[in-house]
């Protein structure tokens, strides 16, 4: 995957629960940034992705893919809520915003 901002591949620093860290050196022979066209590559046996559990959960329980370090995990970036304006924001928007802050603010 390449970053948006810079176009060059993207490298990931892997975690474990006890704190280790080890960068995932991989050697790329596609190169997408498209979540489902990278599932779909690892599906195909075209190589090994970084992929989110909510893409791949469901095929990995078909059995369609492994997860292959499974007390490993990367930090993907910030996560971002995107809404046209503070002035007279719906109460639904407010909700949802406090709710996902609350529960990210968890973990």
């Amino acid at each position: 995957m390449r970053g948006t901002r810079t176009g060059r591949i993207r490298h990931w620093l892997m975690h474990d629960g006890a704190g280790n860290e080890a960068p995932a050196n991989l050697n790329e022979n596609i190169v997408l940034n498209d979540p489902a066209a990278m599932r779909e590559a690892a599906i195909l046996g075209l190589g090994v992705s970084l992929l989110v559990m909510p893409d791949v959960r469901a095929n990995i329980q078909r059995g369609e893919l492994v997860r292959l370090l499974p007390d490993w995990h990367a930090d993907a970036g910030p996560i971002s809520l995107y809404y046209p304006s503070r002035t007279l924001m719906p109460a639904k928007t407010r909700v949802f915003i406090d709710f996902v802050v609350e529960a990210f603010s968890h973990h």
